[in-house]
């Protein structure tokens, strides 16, 4: 994913520009020497060798079109998130500050989520299975579905594995959705029917419980 600098942005493989997400820095950042704190299917996210409270996320396989597809599209699907001008929709969103060219290919620089003793953010996933679901965790994905219902966001996958489950210190959580930010598939749908958008949300809220349930008896199972 060759980027080239433009009118303050950054064009891709195929040429396109959007000066909302500019080059941060002209020099050519270097990552291969560094462990990948998070390996998805299609893209890796590193600690910004000179911001701990950022991180980049580069595609894993730079030869394979869908990867690079993913990383535009997620780009277009935050600033289409941005022209809603809801603040508050940014509180469990993390912020783009831009891209960066890397020795891994063309990189997307966002907020990365610390827990209060400092260790990176797991997923809730992740958290589940190490932890249970006790009830202050309980209460943050209440929160969370109260939230998705109130800022009327229908996501791609709130499933555990895009949510993150920071820790701001004893029995206490704030959740927050880091990937598949908008539901592609009823996008338009959604800006016409308020009803549909409701009823969609909900379908999505109860396959998160049930992907919760899943992970809690997996636990169970192996827990003595």
């Amino acid at each position: 994913m060759k980027a080239e600098a433009g009118r303050g942005g950054v064009a891709f493989h195929r040429g396109d520009v959007n000066p909302q997400f500019p080059l941060l820095s002209p020099q050519v950042l270097s990552l291969s020497g560094l462990e990948p704190f998070a390996k998805g299917g299609k893209r890796h996210c590193y600690v910004h060798p000179a911001d701990d409270d950022l991180c980049i996320k580069v595609v894993a396989d730079s030869d394979d079109e869908r990867n690079h597809e993913q990383h535009r599209l997620e780009l277009e699907d935050y600033a289409a998130l941005k022209t809603r001008g809801s603040d508050s929709l940014f509180d469990r969103i993390p912020e783009i500050k831009g891209v960066v060219e890397t020795d891994l290919g063309t990189g997307i620089v966002m907020r990365l989520y610390r827990d209060a003793d400092g260790r990176i953010s797991r997923t809730l996933s992740d958290v589940i299975r190490e932890g249970g679901l006790a009830p202050p965790l309980v209460e943050a994905v209440d929160e969370l579905r109260r939230w998705l219902r109130r800022q009327r966001l229908l996501t791609g996958d709130t499933g555990p594995h895009n949510v993150l489950g920071v820790s701001l210190g004893p029995d206490e959580w704030k959740l927050v959705i880091v990937e598949g930010w908008i539901n592609r598939r009823h996008r338009r749908l959604a800006r016409l029917h308020r009803r549909l958008t409701d009823w969609l949300i909900g379908r999505q809220l109860r396959k998160l419980d049930r992907s919760i349930a899943r992970l809690v008896e997996s636990r169970r199972s192996r827990v003595p």
